[in-house]
């Protein structure tokens, strides 16, 4: 029997990330997990039933001072020793493939996108303090993150995109293997009133397009996630535009569901949000860019946009709403990337190198 180890950066949260580590978990259940912090009732419940170790700095997590100590994620993957399973399979968007493994031992790669702090400090922090304290640290990080990417056996990435940069960052000729979306989840319906997006709240995810759209119009739009960029979008949003923070799977699905379409107007490594509004029945409304070229066909399953702007968002807007594809339509078209699908694909990558 195959001993293995998964490694993924932190769970924390709900996302795209952790979804992979739980269908690894479905081929390989008595596999040990390894990862920077885990907050049991941050990130999925499934977790509590598997083999889940944190780093040393697992105990800082929450704390402001997870995000300054980040120089030292390296070493705290490190800092679990050498590992000699049979397989090792890192899940990683940072550092979850810094690991030691034994000589004998099989790594294989999953990336999500290489680390944006490191290799796009400006787009990731915009300007200022602590913009000012990363870029010294960049070069070094870059040096350990390269040589161990390059140690994989096999490394495998989400999209294409993610493995042009994977070639021109590392240097590497990765494989894609589609990341798995719960199509099974959603029922598709028939559209609603409202505009949905469904993002971490950062600024890079241009948000604030959306948001100036339905201040404009008087469209009502409804807001999930968090982070850094929501006080902002709060003060600009007009009367229409409903922030809901972090909701669970039900609460999401029922918004998915019955929403107009799903606006994704930044730049996605892969964008599982966009196939999960397909699955539901919805148009998806996005930037031209990323893993939306891939996952979506303008006027058919989406209505896409060339421009960071109003305008172009708006007349995106009356485009998705004058798509005829039947829900049925886009949802049997998301069936590409479900659950099942991610499971085979990537059984038939690592089999080969375990001999």
């Amino acid at each position: 029997m195959t001993s293995v180890a998964i490694t993924h950066d932190y769970l924390t949260q709900r996302g795209g990330g952790e979804r992979v580590v739980l269908e690894l978990l479905e081929l390989w259940p008595e596999a040990q997990v390894a990862t920077l912090a885990y907050d049991a009732a941050s990130t999925f419940p499934e977790f509590a039933s598997h083999d889940v170790r944190e780093s040393v700095l697992g105990p800082l997590r929450g704390h402001p001072a997870m995000r300054a100590l980040a120089p030292l994620y390296p070493l705290a993957f490190r800092a679990f020793g050498r590992f000699d399973q049979d397989l090792v399979i890192s899940s990683s968007s940072g550092w979850a493939h810094q690991v030691a493994t034994s000589p004998s031992t099989r790594h294989v790669i999953y990336m999500h996108t290489p680390a944006r702090w490191v290799y796009a400090p400006r787009r990731y922090f915009g300007s200022g303090a602590k913009l000012a304290l990363a870029l010294p640290l960049t070069g070094a990080l870059r040096r350990l993150d390269r040589a161990a990417a390059r140690r994989a056996d096999l490394f495998l990435c989400n999209s294409r995109n993610v493995q042009e940069r994977v070639a021109r960052i590392y240097g590497v000729d990765a494989q894609v293997v589609f990341p798995p979306v719960d199509t099974a989840r959603f029922t598709p319906k028939p559209r609603g009133e409202r505009l949905l997006v469904l993002s971490r709240l950062f600024p890079y995810k241009r948000v604030e397009l959306v948001v100036d759209a339905a201040n404009r119009t008087g469209i009502g739009l409804d807001v999930v996630g968090a982070g850094p960029a929501l006080a902002d979008l709060r003060e600009l949003a007009g009367p229409t535009v409903t922030f809901h923070g972090r909701l669970d799977d039900r609460a999401v699905t029922e918004l998915v569901e019955g929403c107009r379409a799903l606006v994704l107007p930044g730049t996605e490594e892969f964008g599982i949000v966009a196939v999960e509004a397909n699955a539901a029945g919805k148009p998806v409304i996005a930037f031209a860019a990323g893993g939306a070229l891939e996952t979506q066909r303008d006027g058919f399953t989406a209505a896409l946009f060339h421009e960071h702007t109003s305008e172009a968002l708006l007349d995106a807007i009356a485009r998705a709403d004058a798509l005829e594809t039947s829900p049925e339509a886009l949802a049997e078209r998301a069936e590409r990337f479900s659950r099942p699908a991610f499971r085979n694909a990537i059984g038939r990558r690592i089999e080969p190198i375990l001999g």
